[in-house]
């Protein structure tokens, strides 16, 4: 009996020695990152054990250039002087507030600002609805008899000393809890918040460099092609509706609100066209840590 026990531990010891091989060996269709890795950019995106960081230090200097902090500043106080803020009957914020926010500049829309949408009330701006929603969702503020007032978090975290954390919070729920697909008329059956932070890492490796936005598109669809099944082809093929998708929720509507990229919003829908800059404020924020890498080396000696 013993020696059938020596035999099925070493054979469990064998299968453990392959499945670590496997989980830490590069993976060419996930830009040669090793399971491990891919494992922790997904769920732990900025955890300490994960690749990718928000850099340590990180001054008011950078933070006042993230347009959609500076106005989610500026929303919170609006609602902090008025200690309640009244909504409309149908619960969205007044016209004069919305003129009051949008005048700052912050984040302008190329439908206001051309004429084609007047602004005269809440929906009439996507920056603005997107700006209501996720402030509730990282409980700042709060609605009651339909009056937004903040909450004990979005008092503390409105505090100059607090701005970092604010950010922070405002960010990671932008992606893992709104919406990305709010606005738009793709599949809800994907949800790209869910691999962001694979985006994350691959604008973090290349964005130096590479500056077509299917570079990242396609690396994205290569690490997960199931996503091709939720298009139907309706106009287009499934790859040419993904990029469109990918373009609008995490770029047009998300990462340029921070300033992170900037993309030609008259030429994002035309695959072979489109054009994307990683800006220097994005790499002021975010690093990559490379000692966390999982994947292991086999150390080849040298022939003499």
């Amino acid at each position: 009996m013993k020696d059938e026990e020596k035999v099925l531990k070493m054979l469990q010891q064998e299968m453990d020695k392959k499945m670590e091989q496997m989980n830490t060996a590069p993976n060419p269709a996930i830009d040669n990152l090793s399971p491990n890795d891919m494992q922790l950019i997904l769920y732990k995106t900025f955890e300490k054990e994960s690749l990718i960081q928000f850099k340590k230090q990180i001054g008011n200097d950078v933070l006042d250039q993230i347009p959609f902090l500076s106005l989610m500043i500026d929303y919170l106080t609006v609602i902090q002087e008025a200690k309640e803020l009244k909504l409309t009957a149908k619960g969205n914020l007044l016209r004069k507030v919305c003129h009051e926010l949008y005048a700052r500049g912050y984040i302008k829309e190329k439908d206001i600002e051309t004429g084609f949408t007047k602004l005269n009330k809440e929906e009439d701006s996507v920056v603005l609805q997107n700006l209501k929603i996720i402030a509730e969702l990282a409980g700042l503020t709060k609605k009651k008899h339909n009056k937004l007032s903040l909450t004990k978090k979005g008092t503390k975290l409105l505090l100059p000393e607090k701005k970092f954390n604010l950010f922070k919070e405002i960010f990671k729920t932008n992606y893992r809890r709104f919406n990305l697909g709010y606005h738009d008329r793709y599949t809800e059956k994907i949800n790209l918040g869910n691999s962001f932070g694979y985006t994350l890492y691959l604008l973090l490796k290349y964005g130096k460099e590479e500056d077509m936005l299917s570079f990242y598109a396609d690396k994205e669809m290569m690490a997960f092609p199931m996503y091709l099944e939720f298009f139907d082809g309706t106009w287009g093929k499934p790859e040419e509706q993904f990029f469109s998708c990918y373009a609008v929720r995490l770029f047009e509507r998300f990462l340029s609100y921070y300033g992170f990229v900037k993309i030609d919003r008259d030429i994002l829908f035309e695959r072979s066209e489109t054009k994307m800059e990683v800006t220097d404020l994005f790499r002021e924020v975010f690093e990559i840590k490379k000692e966390n890498y999982k994947f292991k080396f086999r150390r080849m000696k040298r022939r003499r």
